[in-house]
């Protein structure tokens, strides 16, 4: 009876400690099943980690590569508005010192112009002067010839006169030597100074007739 219950004992303890060892090996396996996940989950989550913060790394990377090429952008977009400056700068000097050169020129040209027009309108001038002066000389030296011809016309019919008076003369002297007929005497009293000339004409042209008048009968008789 007592190896029975002995036995019954055993097999209770058995079973108790098999239930016992039953439940620590399966709280073993838990426990292990358990850290295998938290392990699991750790690596995961250190994966996690190392993925975000390569994540982070490349973001950050990317950014920063993404603001240096923007930088270089706007660097170069700068470097060429700079450029863009300085050649219209260049442009705009450059056409300021050819319309200041146009302008030299033109001023100069217009005062060459002017110059030119001033020694035109000088020697003009002094054409014109010279010209008159020229023609005042000639128009005196007409003058002049003509004064000369005019006098010694007048001269040569003087002469004429003279000679022709002096013939006439010796005719009358020639005749009254041939007859004297009875000629008025001219005379006039001093007091009738203003009647002097009015009376040696007057008498002068009855003595011319007078001795016309003898002549023609000098002739007449002649002839007979």
């Amino acid at each position: 009876m007592k190896k029975r219950y002995l036995a019954i004992i055993l097999v209770l303890l058995l079973s108790v400690g098999g239930i016992f060892a039953f439940r620590h090996y399966k709280q073993k396996a838990a426990l292990e099943r358990a850290e295998l996940q938290l392990a699991a989950d750790r690596a995961d989550a250190e994966r996690r980690q190392r993925e975000a913060t390569a994540a982070q790394a490349e973001a950050a990377r990317l950014a920063e590569e993404k603001a240096r090429k923007e930088a270089e952008v706007l660097a170069a977009a700068e470097q060429e508005r700079q450029k863009a400056i300085e050649r219209a700068t260049a442009a705009r000097l450059a056409a300021e010192a050819e319309q200041a050169e146009a302008a030299a020129a033109r001023a100069k040209a217009a005062a060459a112009e002017a110059e030119l027009l001033a020694h035109n309108r000088r020697a003009s001038e002094l054409r014109a002067a010279e010209a008159a002066a020229a023609e005042a000389a000639r128009q005196s030296a007409l003058a002049k010839i003509a004064a000369a011809e005019l006098e010694q016309k007048l001269a040569d019919e003087r002469e004429a006169a003279r000679l022709a008076a002096l013939k006439a003369q010796s005719e009358r002297e020639a005749a009254l030597a041939l007859i004297k007929p009875d000629l008025i005497q001219r005379a006039i009293l001093p007091s009738d100074y203003k009647r002097r000339e009015h009376y040696y004409l007057q008498v002068d042209q009855l003595n011319s007739a007078a001795t016309e008048a003898a002549n023609a009968k000098n002739a007449a008789e002649g002839r007979k």
